[in-house]
């Protein structure tokens, strides 16, 4: 009967994290920031480590494969899959007034890992998000130069967006002891950006222009991870844990199609295909975790990456934009977040408490300096905070993980944009020991 349980419920998730993709894509508003560089960066390691902030590169556990340092996965004990969803709500307000607001669903990924040698070394596979673009603005203008003699022509621009960027990754982590680990994992990066410029005329017979121009970009690179956990160090039983982690530069080569129509079913007038590549810069993440006893644990978390010296023979994003000029690399700054977190699991480890007590409670809040600006003097910002909780289940070494989150990002000040967003997740964690060899009594 539990086998079929899981069966069912994996089944059921599959089936959700493939509608959710396409649903959320088609939505229509979203962020004006996700039309510059390679959209608007999402990461994910854990839905732990979500709920405590993002980051979690030192958090060390044995009920979660952590994908934001690859030496954490030497610590499995089970056999492990995760899978997840999130609904999210944004709205968004110009500084002259204008609004737009989107509801959409989308993936959160899937994780499968596997202990070799049990807390000794272990494999990871996951396929994540890097990116999402979507988004959409218009302009209403005015122009003098008008087939009707005498007659000024309204009309109107729209600018559209959709598609992302998306990772295969996959690795191992080994411990050498009961301090020291370290891992690696190797990254495949590939997606589409796609933008659509509409010129349509309210009055008139005149027929509306489309230009659409999609960048498929793929990309190898690798990260290398290393813990160290240091025991009894303010005082008895307690852990103090150190994490950090690095991934390499790549760049990403591109194949871009420009597409000119009279209306969005493609029925082209010209085409144009062009070659090149965009730089996705190395980042660095540091994390500390401490856990004083096995009821609570502490985290605080640092990355950085070096977007303002990226370089791009693609113009992503298209010839011109809503809110500032063109989506190269004259818009992209350097990006960093920190972030800090706290989980009360009353129970600890004690399988035998009550339900309430084996619940976890997580509290968690982030900054971040985005990589998108309009000028290399001005730095864009965003804040969050998140409230967790995370479910026991009758089935052994699986729990059912639920977040919601508020946040804001941008500025309504120099004619920009702020956003203003919040969301649930769910996230459910398989875990069962395979590969038991069975022996006669």
């Amino acid at each position: 009967m539990m086998h079929f349980v899981r069966v069912l419920l994996i089944a059921l998730l599959l089936t959700l994290g493939s509608l959710l993709p396409a649903w959320g894509q088609s939505a229509g508003d979203g962020s004006i920031y996700s039309r510059f560089g390679v959209g608007e960066l999402q990461s994910f390691s854990s839905s732990q480590a979500q709920a405590l902030g993002g980051g979690g590169v030192a958090l060390r556990s044995l009920n979660y494969t952590n994908f934001s340092n690859p030496a954490l996965w030497s610590d499995q004990v089970l056999t492990r899959a995760e899978i997840g969803a999130r609904f999210q709500t944004i709205e968004s307000t110009s500084g002259q007034g204008g609004d737009s607001r989107l509801t959409a669903g989308t993936f959160d990924g899937v994780q499968f890992s596997v202990p070799l040698l049990r807390q000794k070394l272990g494999v990871a596979f996951g396929f994540v998000p890097v990116s999402r673009s979507n988004f959409r603005s218009e302009v209403q203008r005015t122009t003098s130069s008008s087939p009707f003699e005498g007659e000024e022509l309204d009309y109107q621009v729209e600018f559209l967006g959709r598609g992302g960027l998306q990772k295969i990754t996959g690795g191992a982590g080994y411990r050498f002891n009961d301090a020291l680990s370290v891992g690696g994992s190797l990254d495949y990066i590939f997606g589409t950006l796609e933008s659509q410029r509409r010129t349509s005329f309210p009055t008139g017979n005149l027929q509306e222009a489309v230009a659409t121009e999609g960048v498929r970009l793929t990309a190898l690179t690798a990260t290398i991870g290393s813990h160290l956990t240091l025991s009894d160090q303010l005082r008895d039983d307690d852990n103090l844990m150190i994490g950090a982690a690095f991934t390499l530069p790549t760049t990403l080569s591109g194949e871009r199609t420009r597409t000119i129509g009279e209306s969005l079913d493609r029925d082209t007038l010209s085409t144009g295909v062009t070659d090149g590549d965009f730089d996705m810069p190395w980042s660095a993440s540091v994390g500390v975790a401490y856990v004083p006893s096995e009821a609570l644990t502490l985290t605080v978390n640092g990355s950085y990456a070096p977007w303002g010296e990226a370089e791009s023979s693609l113009t992503t994003g298209g010839e011109t934009s809503f809110v500032f000029p063109a989506g190269g690399p004259e818009t992209l700054t350097d990006r960093w977040t920190m972030s800090s977190g706290v989980e009360w699991r009353p129970a600890g480890d004690d399988s035998f408490q009550g339900f309430l007590a084996r619940t976890g409670y997580r509290l968690g809040v982030s900054y971040e300096q985005l990589y998108v600006s309009p000028d290399k003097s001005t730095t864009l910002n965003a804040v969050e905070a998140r409230l967790g909780i995370s479910l026991p289940t009758s089935i052994s070494g699986t729990r059912i993980d639920l977040m919601g989150n508020v946040g804001r990002q941008g500025t309504t000040s120099q004619g920009l944009v702020q956003d203003t967003y919040y969301g649930v997740s769910a996230r459910v964690s398989i875990g069962e020991r395979w590969f038991q060899q069975r022996r006669l009594r």
